[in-house]
């Protein structure tokens, strides 16, 4: 397989163009506001600044034909090629058989020009940036490329039909996405580092006086503050699950997975089946009563923005992820009755879960007696209520099972997640106890499988010390699972 060294599309000279000035007017921006401060931003500053501005203009448009000119790329001797660099030539080389996906990213000013953005990643890239982009392809040469590169691990395509939709997410359904994604609190933080800006920004007079004017002079008023910025927080988190799953469609082709998602930068990521280390059905804590979850994969080493990118479907009822993996993994669709964990790591649990909740209360109870009541302390043990539930619900959601050669295991912290791992993907497992454990003839069971972040732990605590001796012996490789 080859074909000739080719170059990108003439979009991309405006690409590096507006990087280029983008970095020249970041490194620049805090002197010349400095300088036109100094000069009193008289009108032959403010020309002289303008000037400056369009030679960084001009220079960048020339960096951009240069870096257009010097790009180029191809499919040889099985291996990528990207060739690049106006003044330090760079070339790098990626074997076929390393690449971990080809995906697709159309931003603005490539939605503007109609090409893509593609990006490729390798087994052992790197979280943030991808092995190798090329900043603007069309569509028909990016598809191209993509099949140029998957080649060397898939047969001819007879037909040029396109991948098989899956399952599409639709509008209904990305709305309840947003308004139950529990990214309240990440909303919650803009919000705080916004009004520390805002703060920076003002006076310290005119802050002061704001604050007086504005500040709640009742209960009610700070109660209709809280739920105002509660409502923003949740608006906003709605508004970025919206920006990122518009259109979200999964698709599949003979052994590869395609997703298509995003509103203002639309994103076409690729999956390879054999690249998939397990996959987690996550039920949120908004989501489970619905009977709502999403469908997450575990990847090794994939790209940029791990746990948007690793999102198999983002939202559908959690009684038809089976039949979706069925579709689209069907090597992790099984759903067997799980291993409860014995009574006796029930009080464990709680235990844990109460713990911090009664340091707490004994901590503030001095205070809390000197400054109210004995009442008030009194309440404050009710505190220890909620925390015992939690305890429970975490003991009742753990369990196990071991279905052929897949592991199943699930637990939860406030999400309840259901990880399915198959033997050979477990790069370890192992038991760990206690002196605790050991007195009530228990463990924790743990094993690894390979994911974009380093490793994806999978987990169950305070199984049975047997079960998890059994569970570690019947994992190892090669070995055939017992009957039960």
């Amino acid at each position: 397989m080859s074909s000739e060294p080719r170059h990108l599309h003439p979009a991309a000279m405006l690409i590096d163009a507006i990087k280029s000035i983008r970095r020249s007017l970041s490194a620049f921006v805090i002197p010349g506001v400095a300088f036109l401060a100094s000069r009193g931003f008289d009108a032959r500053t403010i020309v002289l600044v303008l000037l400056g501005a369009l030679v960084v203009a001009v220079l960048g448009a020339v960096w951009g034909f240069l870096s257009w000119r010097a790009t180029t790329y191809e499919v040889a001797g099985g291996a990528f090629r990207l060739r690049q660099g106006v003044v330090q030539k760079n070339e790098r080389t990626i074997p076929l058989d390393h690449v971990q996906s080809v995906d697709t990213v159309q931003g603005l000013i490539q939605r503007l020009f109609g090409v893509v953005e593609v990006r490729v990643e390798t087994a052992g890239g790197g979280a943030s940036e991808p092995d190798a982009s090329l900043a603007a392809l069309e569509r028909a040469d990016a598809e191209a490329l993509r099949r140029e590169i998957e080649g060397s691990r898939r047969g001819p395509v007879e037909a040029e039909e396109g991948p098989a939709v899956l399952r599409r997410l639709g509008r209904r359904e990305l709305l309840v996405a947003g308004a139950t994604s529990g990214q309240i609190g990440v909303a919650l933080s803009l919000i705080a580092v916004a009004s520390q800006l805002f703060d920076n920004v003002l006076s310290e007079d005119l802050a002061q006086r704001l604050v007086e004017t504005l500040a709640p002079r009742s209960v009610t008023a700070v109660l209709l503050i809280v739920l105002a910025l509660g409502l923003l927080a949740w608006i906003l988190a709605i508004g970025g699950t919206v920006l990122a799953y518009t259109g979200f469609t999964l698709s599949r082709d003979g052994e590869f997975l395609y997703i298509r998602r995003g509103l203002l930068e639309r994103r076409e990521a690729t999956i390879p089946l054999a690249r998939i280390q397990a996959v987690r059905v996550v039920e949120g804590l908004l989501r489970q009563p619905l009977g709502l979850a999403s469908l997450r994969v575990e990847s090794a080493g994939y790209g940029e923005d791990a746990g948007v990118s690793t999102t198999l479907f983002p939202l559908l009822p959690r009684k038809e992820a089976q039949g979706l993996l069925l579709d689209a993994a069907p090597e992790f669709a099984v759903a067997p009755p799980l291993n409860p964990l014995p009574r006796r790591a029930l009080r464990r649990y709680v235990f844990r879960s109460t713990a911090p909740t009664l340091f707490l209360i004994f901590a503030a109870a001095p205070a809390s007696f000197v400054v109210f009541d004995l009442a008030w302390g009194l309440a404050a043990l009710l505190l220890v209520l909620p925390a015992a539930f939690y305890g429970w619900l975490r003991y009742r959601d753990a369990g196990w099972a071991l279905e052929g050669d897949r592991l199943i295991v699930r637990s939860r912290l406030l999400t309840r997640t259901t990880a399915i791992a198959p033997r050979r993907r477990l790069q370890w497992r192992a038991t760990v106890r206690s002196p605790l454990q050991r007195r009530a003839h228990l463990a924790t069971f743990q094993a690894q499988v390979a994911s974009g972040g380093g490793g994806k732990e999978l987990r169950v605590t305070d199984l049975g010390s047997e079960a998890a001796e059994t569970l570690v012996y019947d994992l190892r490789p090669g070995a055939r699972p017992r009957a039960r």
